[in-house]
């Protein structure tokens, strides 16, 4: 189930994220990505693939989480194990 990263929460390394659905970013919201770095004011993400191109090194983004809740909208996937 994809629950929304509210400001103040952290994800850690393995999450897996995408962008909040909304009108602004209808392109984004299929793609997921995943955590691959997490520091104290930003963290990393790939874009999760099922067919990676050995040798290949996907893109990554930064997302700073200052952005979160007011540039970005971010949801994170919860497997429901707590």
């Amino acid at each position: 189930m994809w629950k929304s990263l509210l400001p103040g929460e952290r994800v850690i390394l393995g999450d897996t994220i995408r962008y909040r659905p909304s009108t602004l970013n209808l392109s984004y919201k299929e793609i997921a990505y995943q955590v691959v770095k997490t520091e104290l004011h930003y963290f990393e993400v790939i874009e999760k693939t099922d067919t990676g191109k050995p040798g290949e090194e996907p893109a990554r983004k930064v997302i700073k989480y200052m952005d979160i809740g007011y540039h970005l909208g971010i949801e994170v996937w919860d497997s429901g194990k707590s």
